[in-house]
């Protein structure tokens, strides 16, 4: 990983300025993918879609920003959110009137990683309130009515939810040919069977 000089974010709501990483080049090796489609690649990391103001502490989309404007400085300074941050952001950012699709989903997946990050991807984490349980809930029911997200990831995140049944039957309807894909499907099956709801590490590179 080469870092570039630092990209310069603009706060669309008080016009303050905020230095995150840009690279000049990365690779995926080392990568993790998990079963709830997020990838953790330290040598390729990416700056957050929704990133916090540090001045006026607003919240805004990467994908609204004008232009591409760099610093002379470094920065590896991603503008990622904790679960906590994720929720407050979309208190904010779902009353966006020309809020897109793809803007929508992309914060959800966010939600979903967070959340995940937070209590239930790593051994012994904290339980989740019922309202954590609850926004969350509402994030994946939003991905799995979406058009935009494969129906393999659906079925992962029902069984996520605890809903073995639902992602069992959404399996069945599956039709795939790469092996790579197949033995996904046999993962959640099997994870379906233990009633877990946890994600899982599918690849390992």
């Amino acid at each position: 990983m080469i870092p570039g000089p630092a990209r310069i974010l603009t706060c669309p709501h008080c016009d303050g300025k905020k230095e995150v990483l840009s690279l000049k080049s990365g690779n995926t090796f080392g990568a993790i993918t998990w079963s709830d489609n997020k990838t953790e690649a330290h040598m390729l990391p990416r700056i957050s879609f929704v990133q916090q103001c540090p001045h006026c502490g607003e919240y805004y989309l990467l994908s609204r920003q004008d232009g591409d404007e760099y610093s002379s400085n470094y920065s590896f300074n991603l503008g990622e959110l904790d679960f906590v941050g994720h929720v407050k952001a979309w208190e904010q950012l779902s009353q966006l009137p020309d809020l897109t699709e793809s803007e929508r989903m992309n914060c959800r997946f966010l939600q979903v990683w967070a959340y995940n990050d937070e209590f239930t991807r790593k051994p012994n984490s904290n339980a989740p309130s019922e309202s954590d349980v609850k926004f969350f809930m509402n994030a994946v029911d939003d991905l799995i009515n979406s058009n935009k997200v494969q129906s393999l990831i659906k079925a992962e995140l029902l069984r996520e939810t605890g809903r073995f049944d639902e992602a069992a039957t959404m399996l069945d309807s599956e039709t795939v040919d790469q092996e790579f894909l197949k033995q996904i499907i046999e993962e959640i099956r099997t994870h379906i069977t233990a009633r877990d709801t946890r994600p899982f590490v599918i690849t390992d590179r």
